[in-house]
């Protein structure tokens, strides 16, 4: 497996953006150990101050079956629960043309929904993973974790010979009820506000939100309005086939996902984690949050709305308990991770990480953002993706003050 690095565009020197050269040097061979040990397939990272590039780097292997071929720095990934960012910034773009409120039940859309056991629910709730609907699979350490479409079954009636003729309009929504309810199958983990407990079909039902107030796919609305507007022309749901072989693939599986046929009208929106994306256009993003809402004069949320996702939504946190790590007061921002106490970011630091092992982080008080994909199939590596993130805030100069 290479590990020679492939240097990206730069617009300035880490020392001109008033980043230690020799942070730069320890991260890189950071990252080559890892490959090299056989933690990571490979790795790729962006940062940037002012929207100016100041380290771009690629090492590593592009494809889990061809150690030969390089991932560089604008080769495409799966960017996962990254996508939820892009969902939330939809629904934010809804609530300012006055289409919905933060505060309104899902029930006002999703009938299902209208059952004592979910009418509580909001779209703030989906928003901040404190709906009370059951957690991703695996959340809570069960042995035999399960999904929505193991049990989708329960709810059809294709066993049932004498089942209604339907319209294809009355096949879509009797299809969309089915995975709505097997979303839904089980008593709630606890009430609305109780607790976090992170929950990616919350932001399923935030895309079929957007679909029933746009009269859109939940896909081309996010196309029209925040990938096209910003030229985020390598950010795709499905990868063109003649970009089949720029897309980095740790398995089989993500190799039978990237080809797979596209999927009917009545499937699940995409929008708890389908995007695929590169450094370049996640760094557009960051950038168009950095600035407030724009880029290159392009508005695609307002400042207010912005300012929301840095605010600890719930002052005083609240439980939550992920995959092993038991906190009594989680504390998040607007379907965005903040800073803690023990990271070298300042408050009003954002960002967002992906399964598809890939970051964003957005620090408005030093006018930087960091982009990186850390692809492997290994299942853990504690290190990956914590370590960049921390060694990426570390690497500014105090007072002119050099330190490690």
């Amino acid at each position: 497996m290479s590990t020679v690095i492939h240097q990206g565009r730069l617009d300035m020197t880490p020392g001109e953006a008033g980043f230690r050269e020799a942070a730069v040097e320890r991260l890189d061979a950071m990252l080559q150990q890892l490959i090299c040990d056989h933690r990571l397939q490979g790795a790729s990272y962006l940062l940037s101050k002012g929207c100016r590039t100041f380290a771009c780097k690629a090492m590593g292997s592009l494809k889990y079956n061809d150690p030969l071929v390089p991932l560089k720095s604008d080769s495409i990934r799966r960017v996962a629960s990254l996508t939820k960012w892009f969902t939330l910034t939809a629904v934010l773009r809804l609530m300012e043309e006055g289409k919905l409120y933060l505060t309104q039940p899902v029930k006002d859309w999703i009938p299902e929904f209208d059952q004592r056991a979910y009418e509580q629910i909001n779209v703030f709730h989906l928003l901040t993973h404190t709906s009370g609907l059951s957690p991703d699979s695996g959340y809570f350490l069960e042995p035999y974790p399960f999904g929505r479409w193991e049990i989708e079954f329960a709810y059809g009636d294709e066993w049932n010979e004498d089942r209604p003729q339907r319209s294809p309009a009355e096949e879509i929504e009797y299809r969309k009820s089915k995975w709505i309810k097997a979303m839904l199958a089980g008593p709630p983990v606890c009430s609305p506000g109780e607790q976090w407990d992170y929950c990616s079909i919350g932001f399923v039902l935030l895309g079929e939100i957007i679909q029933r107030i746009t009269g859109m796919k939940y896909e081309h609305y996010i196309q029209h309005t925040i990938l096209e507007p910003l030229g985020m022309t390598r950010t795709f749901f499905t990868v063109p086939e003649h970009l089949h072989g720029e897309v980095c693939l740790t398995n089989e599986w993500e190799e039978k996902r990237l080809q797979a046929e596209p999927e009917p009208d009545w499937a699940p929106p995409r929008s708890g984690g389908g995007l695929y994306s590169t450094l370049d256009d996640l760094h557009i993003f960051g950038q168009m949050l950095l600035n407030q809402g724009t880029y290159n004069g392009v508005r695609i949320l307002s400042r207010k709305s912005v300012e929301r996702l840095s605010r600890a939504q719930y002052p005083k946190g609240l439980p939550a308990f992920g995959w092993g790590e038991r906190s009594k007061a989680n504390k998040f921002g607007l379907s965005t991770y903040l800073g803690k106490e023990d990271e070298p970011f300042k408050p009003h630091t954002i960002y967002h990480e992906g399964a598809g092992r890939c970051a964003l982080m957005v620090d408005p008080d030093e006018d930087l953002i960091v982009s990186f994909f850390v692809p492997s199939d290994v299942g853990w590596v504690p290190n990956r993706s914590s370590m960049l993130r921390i060694s990426s805030g570390r690497g500014y100069n105090e007072s002119n003050n050099e330190r490690d």
